[in-house]
């Protein structure tokens, strides 16, 4: 069986999975996943700040209201 090192960005709401993007994992793909992490919180919350978002990706998670995204790193 062979495996695939990736790293994630997944949205969830009420219950079910809204989507999943992935990326090699490696320092382009964790770039790219961080960077769309961040973009889509800064979608959902119009005032987040860059303080909170160094935060949110070193948790690898946000919440707001019933809506969480994970960053997610998996094998």
């Amino acid at each position: 069986m062979q495996t695939i090192d990736t790293v994630n960005v997944v949205e969830y709401s009420d219950d079910s999975i809204l989507g999943m993007k992935s990326w090699e994992e490696n320092e382009a793909g964790n770039k790219e996943a961080e960077t769309t992490f961040k973009d889509i919180i800064k979608e959902h919350d119009l005032d987040v700040t860059e303080a909170e978002l160094d935060v949110f990706v070193e948790d690898g998670f946000h919440e707001q209201g019933d809506y969480q995204i994970f960053l997610v790193h998996s094998s």
